[in-house]
């Protein structure tokens, strides 16, 4: 493994720890509007886009199992979904999109709605929740989480400049 690489892991892996604790320890007990954000997928998307498919598959994996358990709900629901979604978001990076914060701005929100239409789902159906407090529910969490779009896309990206420039050296 090169050293570019093992860089970009350890500050990557980093940031997706920081984004952890900050899910399961501080936002568990301080809420804002009334709900805890999610992180994490956040960082599944940015390894996906900013890094490439196979990262935002492997960190996707790594952020799904973190989410499932700061969350506690038991399942694998985020384990699959989040590992799904950061390897989408990694091809969309290499094939359709451009690796900009616009691009992240549009995945990150797609990826909160997503993952706060999952949780709908299962509450839905399993617990017979009213369908509007949910929905409800689900934009306010997608909007404390689009609160830290953007710092966390500069500490990814940061994280991810020294892979991004060996990768781009040896694709000449």
């Amino acid at each position: 493994m090169k050293a570019e690489t093992l860089r970009s892991t350890l500050g990557l892996t980093l940031v997706m720890l920081l984004c952890y604790f900050l899910q399961s320890a501080v936002f568990s007990r301080l809420r804002i509007f009334g709900v805890s954000p999610l992180l994490l997928p956040l960082v599944a998307a940015g390894a996906g886009l900013l890094g490439s498919s196979g990262w935002g598959g492997a960190f996707g994996l790594l952020c799904g199992i973190l989410c499932d358990a700061a969350l506690g709900g038991g399942g694998m629901l985020f384990t699959v979904a989040m590992t799904v979604m950061g390897f989408f978001c990694g091809f969309l990076g290499d094939f359709v999109l451009a690796r900009g914060f616009p691009s992240y701005l549009l995945l990150s929100l797609a990826v909160l709605l997503l993952s706060a239409l999952l949780q709908m789902i299962r509450l839905l159906i399993y617990d017979r929740a009213p369908a509007w407090d949910l929905i409800r529910m689900g934009l306010m969490q997608t909007l404390a989480s689009a609160i830290f779009i953007l710092p966390l896309y500069f500490c990814l990206r940061r994280s991810l400049r020294c892979w991004r420039r060996s990768r781009e050296r040896t694709s000449f």
